[in-house]
């Protein structure tokens, strides 16, 4: 990265931090967490990978979130469960992370794009690499257990 280009980085962050309390930096830091995961469509999936060369689902999300708005979250699906606020479904908003599990056990993390559909890593057959799935999805949607957001001030 350039110096221009970590100048600017560097800068938009303390803008979103500055405007935190004027409702700006929330919106700001959810779409530009959305526009830097859509870059990643079709990368490939690839288990404990996080970088543009293949992803697994927590590689993933964590990625987008720390080059998106140099957010740094935990390394797996359930110490991201653990960690963040907790947020109804009803009240996720894009940008939030969708957590799944089956049987009980967390298994997988997604980015929420808007109440239908999340961006996530996946290795689904053909369903393979970073893509876009309805929260409808007859695998992943029985499968939701619940919300974190990263994105809301502390309570």
């Amino acid at each position: 990265m350039n110096t221009k280009n970590r100048f600017f980085k560097a800068w938009m962050v303390c803008w979103f931090v500055l405007t935190a309390g004027m409702g700006f930096a929330d919106d700001g830091l959810r779409q530009a967490i959305i526009e830097t995961a859509k870059r990643y469509q079709g990368v490939s999936y690839r288990y404990g990978a996080e970088s543009p060369k293949g992803f697994d689902c927590s590689g993933f999300v964590r990625y987008v979130y720390r080059t998106a708005a140099g957010i740094e979250l935990p390394r797996t699906s359930k110490t991201i469960w653990t960690s963040g606020q907790s947020v109804g479904i009803a009240e996720a908003r894009m940008g939030d992370i969708v957590v799944f599990a089956s049987k009980g056990v967390i298994h997988h993390v997604a980015i929420l794009l808007d109440t239908n559909s999340v961006i996530h890593a996946v290795s689904l057959g053909p369903k393979t690499g970073v893509i876009i799935s309805s929260l409808r999805d007859p695998y992943f949607g029985p499968r939701i257990i619940g919300v974190r957001s990263f994105l809301l001030p502390p309570e």
